[in-house]
């Protein structure tokens, strides 16, 4: 299996090599290292270099990890119970190393600051949530409820991020390039340091056309057009019969 570490790697030559390496990542990759990070399914290229595509990118996992969880057996929970826990415990820290920090200095307008502030609070609480998982079994009454309660939680903060602060970054015309390869190289090394294998990203929603949507509606109202003048013309030719 190829190391976190060794994708970073490979992902930092190619799409940041403008950016000096971690004190802590000074290892170089091999010929077959190289090729096994190419091959992987999760291949560092896949990773987005853009700092909202990165973060979304790991709501729509945490996502999927929860929807599974709740689809499971009990010994399948307590995988997935960990998987949740230890991806949404990076997910927390590269928030709080570097977008909430650049956020706040950023934004100007008090409203847009409290967003930071509530975000925060809010993974204060996630973090209690995630602890007392951590400290759970599956055979223990409260552990579904609390990791379906974390799931609520975490989905609730998503959309607030994603409809809220996210487009605040934009508005304020935040570097999210540059934003997004200091929280991948980060989101690597926290991984790496926590022994955490890469979760393969989920397939991305396929979002219907316009003019598709449009067609298939206009498809479906030419029928029932149809049927309607027919049974107008039924009457009428009812009435003139008993005329």
């Amino acid at each position: 299996m190829i190391s976190v570490k060794c994708r970073w790697l490979v992902w930092n030559s190619v799409h940041a090599p403008h950016i000096p390496r971690c004190s802590r990542f000074q290892p170089t990759l091999t010929e077959e290292e190289l090729a096994m990070a190419r091959a992987t399914p999760q291949r560092v290229s896949d990773v987005p270099r853009d700092a909202i595509a990165l973060l979304k990118q790991d709501h729509r996992m945490a996502e999927a990890l929860f929807e599974q969880f709740e689809k499971a057996d009990e010994e399948e929970q307590a995988q997935l119970a960990e998987r949740i826990c230890n991806m949404l415990n990076v997910h927390a820290q590269i928030e709080e190393d570097i977008l909430y920090p650049t956020a706040k200095e950023a934004f100007e307008d008090e409203e847009e600051s409290e967003l930071v502030a509530e975000a925060e609070v809010e993974h204060s609480t996630a973090k209690e949530l995630i602890a007392k998982i951590e400290s759970m079994t599956p055979g223990d009454e409260a552990f579904r409820p609390t990791v379906k309660v974390l799931g609520e939680y975490v989905k609730h903060h998503v959309k607030e991020e994603e409809s809220q602060l996210f487009p605040a970054l934009k508005r304020f015309k935040v570097d999210l390039k540059e934003m997004g390869t200091r929280l991948a190289e980060r989101k690597f090394a926290l991984m790496e340091e926590m022994g955490i294998e890469a979760e393969e990203a989920p397939p991305q929603r396929k979002k219907t056309p316009a003019r598709a949507t449009t067609r298939a509606a206009a498809s479906k109202a030419r029928p029932a057009r149809a049927s309607s003048a027919r049974s107008k013309s039924a009457r009428s030719s009812g009435r003139t019969a008993r005329h």
